[in-house]
């Protein structure tokens, strides 16, 4: 297994040409990329290999371009560009190390709200793909004092809530009312739906948007400035510094057991045997991001 790297450049001199022929005149330049619009090169993230992937401007027949990743084993894709790409190729936005990593991303948020752990109140917005709801939901309740969900289908919810009460002590609320929003300092995003809530959220909330819903997150920027809002994290690992999204990739192709979590059903064991990989490998997180830029 593989990954590759997707960027965007209208710079002539990024798409591997001979120099002499980049004195040629700019419109046989140009016709000549958009008729070879896809360089490709290898490189490397740590220990994975893979293929860093310059387009031409806007190219189009992008089904071509993954099939010959496809022929090169790429079974990953890092995207640093807006293209949209169609489903052939799974694409690595991290969203999974933010769901194993939630308690140490709010831990940053509630720090710069002048804020403890023990009072902070968790909420969970629940996205109907259990996956990553749960891996929250596990990640949080050992660890904090005040944790609901918010979800239209509490019955789901219901046998687990007792497990927790019996384990902990902790009642865990499932409510489906958005006014109860204003009692929540950190808010964990799971959901694809654009639900309008915006204005519900309590002032200088954390907003943690595992799910990677772009729209709602554009909004969001849009209409509440106070907000602190993230999409991403910024982690260390072996002295260095990568986006989530790359380290999640690595994981996938070089730890069989990550790769294996990815495409099983959830189990918790499974969930605390990729946690302690995570502490064993020291992956920490040093920042909060939104559209991959420090906040």
């Amino acid at each position: 297994m593989k990954f590759a790297e997707i960027t965007t450049s209208k710079k002539k001199e990024e798409f591997g040409m001979p120099k002499f022929f980049l004195k040629f005149p700019d419109f046989i330049i140009h016709w000549y990329l958009l008729h070879h619009p896809f360089y490709i090169q290898e490189t490397n993230l740590e220990n994975a290999k893979g293929y860093h992937v310059t387009i031409y401007q806007q190219a189009e027949n992008i089904e071509k371009l993954l099939w010959e990743l496809q022929q090169k084993e790429v079974d990953i894709l890092l995207l640093y560009c807006d293209i949209a790409f169609p489903s052939i190729i799974d694409i690595s936005y991290g969203n999974i190390l933010h769901s194993l990593l939630v308690l140490e991303a709010a831990k940053k948020a509630i720090k710069r709200q002048s804020k403890t752990l023990q009072h902070s109140k968790f909420l969970i917005i629940d996205g109907k793909e259990n996956f990553m709801t749960n891996i929250v939901l596990d990640s949080l309740y050992p660890f904090v004092n005040y944790l609901s969900i918010y979800t239209e289908r509490p019955e789901y919810f219901l046998q687990r809530a007792e497990e927790i009460y019996e384990e902990y002590g902790l009642r865990l609320e499932l409510f489906s009312d958005t006014r109860l929003f204003q009692a929540f300092n950190i808010v964990i995003n799971c959901s694809n739906d654009m639900e309008n809530y915006d204005y519900k959220l309590q002032k200088n909330a954390f907003f943690f948007d595992v799910a990677q819903n772009k729209q709602k997150m554009q909004r969001l920027m849009a209409r509440r400035n106070d907000l602190l809002l993230s999409n991403g994290l910024l982690l260390k690992w072996n002295k260095k510094t990568y986006l989530s999204k790359q380290i999640e990739a690595i994981l996938r192709i070089t730890e069989h057991s990550f790769y294996q979590f990815l495409q099983q059903d959830y189990h918790k064991e499974t969930l605390i045997k990729i946690t302690n990989l995570l502490q064993q490998k020291e992956i920490t997180v040093t920042a909060l991001t939104c559209f991959e830029k420090r906040v």
